[in-house]
């Protein structure tokens, strides 16, 4: 599991680390033995060998990581869920957490102060994805994308729209549409967030490095926008 180098302008407290998965591997007993019983059930659900090991490698290592920042035993850490089926750590002081997997790769983003969403994607021929597109993009980015003035590749706006919404805690299915993204003009490393939601909150987003065929972006929600004292995370 490797540390991802983030922007020195993130907010301090931010940390995302990649994990490349081993889709044909056996599942791992040391993995297998962190998940709770709900965890195991729902992992054999996948009829699939590769979805087994996203679900349960990710998580196990999800579990490693949270029992680093609180102290807590991997396989002691409860977890709940939001109205929308956001996971959400118990007892867990200020420390959030998200995760996403696709192909080879998942991602796990801690934040100790705010929320934070994570997304990737592999990327695909902007003609496969054309479908989509009444359904993530808002009726500015249609227009700029219908016209071929786009600047920014379709399956860059997905993964940004997905992590924003993510750390929110919202249906994301249902809130594609109101959240428009754009590029700032000289800074390359952040996104520029135009959006309808109902929220007050300050929103951000930055791509993420992501390994050659995907995508990846992290959101993330100041929940104390007039000061909030966040720790810097520990870890390799």
């Amino acid at each position: 599991m490797q540390r991802l180098r983030l922007a020195e302008t993130l907010p301090v407290g931010l940390t995302v680390w990649q994990l490349p998965l081993d889709l044909e591997a056996p599942i791992a007993d040391e993995d297998y033995r962190l998940l709770s019983q709900t965890e195991r059930q729902r992992a054999c659900r996948f009829r699939h060998h590769a979805d087994v090991v996203r679900a349960v490698t990710t998580r196990a290592a999800l579990r490693r990581l949270l029992s680093a920042q609180t102290g807590m035993a991997p396989e002691k850490l409860v977890f709940s869920e939001n109205a929308y089926g956001k996971p959400l750590l118990k007892s867990a002081n200020g420390l959030a957490f998200n995760v996403s997997h696709a192909g080879g790769y998942a991602l796990i983003a801690l934040a100790t102060c705010g929320q934070v969403g994570v997304d990737i994607e592999r990327r695909r021929p902007e003609a496969e994805l054309a479908s989509l597109s009444d359904l993530i993009l808002s009726p500015s980015e249609r227009r700029y994308h219908d016209s071929g003035r786009s600047a920014l590749p379709f399956i860059e706006r997905w993964v940004v729209k997905e992590a924003v919404l993510k750390a929110l805690g919202l249906g994301i299915a249902d809130h594609l549409q109101a959240l428009s993204i754009a590029s700032f003009l000289g800074q390359p490393d952040t996104y520029y967030l135009d959006h309808s939601l109902p929220v007050s909150l300050p929103l951000q987003a930055w791509p993420l490095p992501a390994p050659y065929g995907y995508a990846a972006a992290l959101g993330y929600v100041d929940t104390e926008p007039r000061g909030c004292h966040c720790t810097r995370l520990s870890g390799g």
